[in-house]
């Protein structure tokens, strides 16, 4: 379910925001009383895996589109009611899985909460948080208004208690042991009411250690990620030269064949609750403008749905991805035109392939000196021993070479990587062959600068 918006968050920085729309109405129906989630069993090492732990979600039904926010006036007055009620107030969100209803949860009995929310009317003096404040365009109480949804929840951890426990939880473990547990961070999940740690392979019996040394387990759930091992052996990623239709992928998308990506068919002739989700979103002229261009179908599965906008400079995406019963719109991004990639084996990790510019090949040459950088955010490491390949495929007309990393495992920081030095020998001299980076497809020729169109130093060469 959340495999396209973590994956476009990752590689193309998806966001959604926006001014506000169109909402539907509030109601005055009670809220209701929120979920208890402690009962939620632990696992047999102690601690609930997220994905176990429900979320709490509204009973009500909202209309704000995927790519808005809620009026900043409008969550002014709910932050400013929070900021009054610092011993039970327990977190401000919106619920896009129910529409984008507004939700603020309190520890204790959320009606007196939810009569004195809708009896208060935005205010000059309500922090808004943004910069030029906006102007208050509607002064009736909130629980007049026809534009807003909000619900009203209790929950079982106050903000303020939520710190506590993650403070005591950092004292109770060690910073040794936080590593050797493969500790890799925390976070709060206030729609499962739980401290998430972030986990990266954990050795054996790590987490029934944590369970131990942490006060209260059923405060906490755990996300882990194992990372998947490397093929072994020499690198083999180049597909057959004489296939013609492979699996590729471009920023964003999942594999699908080579013919599908370049010939893809438009929404127009596809009948599917997630193309009229995103024909909405076309429709609605709020939050982030959508890429433009012919926007067409990449993939469709009973999840998830990828879409991209075709045009001259650019290629843009967009995800729909299915919650329960209904299809909800999950990010969009923007980027270069789509150069079709060959996708790696579990394990391994794309990196930039170009010629060394010191050390132009020649038709005499049986070595070929290039340069390969990490892609991925690592740290600014040397890859060392992390380095896989050249695969190298000789033809009469082509020399065809390919190069993989292991990625770090858990997150990095995102500094520029440095270059690898690299010789491939070659079985008799270069000749009248090109060079070619073999995880394209088709295989794009390498060049000695990243862009050789706006490169002096290339076009000199």
């Amino acid at each position: 379910m959340r495999g396209f918006a973590v994956l476009l968050v990752v590689l193309l920085a998806m966001g959604c925001g926006g001014d506000s729309g169109d909402i539907v109405v509030v109601g005055s129906e009670p809220a209701p009383a929120g979920v208890e989630l402690s009962v939620v069993p632990a696992d047999a090492d102690g601690l609930a895996d997220c994905e176990d732990v429900p979320e709490l979600k509204s009973q009500f039904e909202g209309k704000l589109s995927g790519r808005q926010n809620h009026d900043p006036i409008d969550k002014g007055v709910l932050g400013t009611y929070a900021m009054e009620h610092p011993d039970t107030f327990a977190g401000l969100w919106t619920d896009r899985d129910s529409g984008g209803v507004l939700m603020i949860a309190f520890t204790d009995d959320p009606e007196p909460h939810r009569a004195a929310i809708f009896a208060r009317a935005p205010s000059p003096d309500d922090y808004v948080g943004v910069t030029p404040r906006p102007p208050i365009t509607d002064d009736r109480p909130l629980g007049e208004r026809d534009d807003i949804v909000i619900d009203v929840v209790r929950v079982r951890f106050s903000e303020v208690e939520v710190k506590a426990i993650r403070d005591k939880m950092r004292q109770s473990i060690s910073r040794e042991d936080w590593t050797e547990f493969g500790l890799n961070g925390t976070g709060y999940d206030i729609k499962r009411q739980r401290v998430t740690l972030y986990l990266v392979n954990p050795p054996e019996g790590a987490l029934a250690e944590i369970a131990q040394q942490i006060p209260d387990p059923s405060a906490v759930c755990v996300e882990i990620a194992r990372t998947p091992q490397p093929p072994e052996g020499p690198l083999d990623v180049i597909p057959d030269l004489d296939v013609e239709d492979p699996l590729v992928s471009c920023p964003g998308t999942p594999p699908v064949r080579y013919s599908q990506m370049i010939n893809p068919p438009s929404i127009d002739v596809i009948d599917h609750p997630a193309v009229d989700v995103l024909r909405a979103e076309l429709r609605n002229p709020g939050g982030e403008p959508l890429p433009r261009g012919r926007w067409v179908v990449i993939s469709i599965d009973s999840d998830q749905a990828v879409f991209a906008a075709l045009s001259p400079g650019g290629f843009g995406v967009a995800g729909i991805e299915r919650r329960g019963d209904r299809w909800i719109f999950a990010g969009e991004a923007s980027g270069q035109l789509c150069e079709p990639a060959i996708p790696l084996p579990p394990g391994l990790a794309r990196v930039k392939v170009l010629l060394d510019p010191e050390s132009m090949p020649g038709v005499g040459d049986t070595a070929i000196d290039v340069l390969v950088t990490e892609q991925g955010c690592a740290g600014g490491r040397e890859m060392g021993d992390a380095l896989r390949g050249p695969q190298v495929i000789e033809t009469d007309t082509a020399v065809v070479v390919a190069f993989a990393v292991v990625p770090v495992a858990g997150m990095n920081t995102c500094q520029d990587n440095p270059s690898t030095a690299v010789t491939i020998e070659l079985a008799e001299p270069l000749g009248q062959r090109w060079i070619y980076d073999g995880l394209f497809f088709p295989p794009k020729p390498l060049v000695a600068v990243a862009d050789p169109l706006t490169s002096s130093e290339y076009r000199d060469s």
